[in-house]
């Protein structure tokens, strides 16, 4: 299973994405969509003498919601965010993280910006918050693959 596979299922657990479907790479125009998108980053953080690394994976959530000027609107989608936070922190506390398979190990799981508008539109605009994934990766990963 790739990162985002792990990552996809994991997001999926959030109570507040329940029954949303969560695209990848894709957040369509129409209101209400999800959508988590890879965001570019130098994956290796750490390289160990022994050939283990400490590795980053950079993403973000994103959804597609109703925009105008009614205050209320904005309050709920940028509550929306705040909520998704306190409920990935408390994961990273739990120490629960994606399943990355054998030989990766995620270790945190953090939120590295709030929740944003990044693209407004006349009825509709693009929030979304901005994620990393700490994860230990074996010396011999790619043999264990193959």
């Amino acid at each position: 299973m790739t990162i985002i596979e792990s990552v996809r299922a994991f997001l999926r657990e959030c109570p507040l994405l329940e029954n949303e479907r969560i695209n990848v790479d894709f957040l369509p125009e129409d209101p209400v969509t999800f959508s988590v998108d890879v965001t570019p980053v130098t994956p290796v953080v750490k390289t160990y003498i022994l050939g283990d690394s400490l590795r980053q994976f950079a993403f973000v959530l994103a959804t597609r919601a109703y925009y105008g000027e009614e205050i209320r609107q904005q309050l709920d989608n940028l509550g929306l965010f705040e909520d998704f936070a306190e409920w990935l922190e408390g994961r990273n506390r739990a120490r629960v993280f994606p399943d990355l398979g054998d030989g990766r190990k995620a270790t945190k799981l953090e939120v590295t910006t709030s929740g944003y508008v990044f693209a407004q539109g006349v009825n509709a605009a693009r929030y979304q918050i901005q994620c990393r994934l700490l994860y230990e990766q074996a010396a011999d990963y790619e043999t264990k693959e193959n």
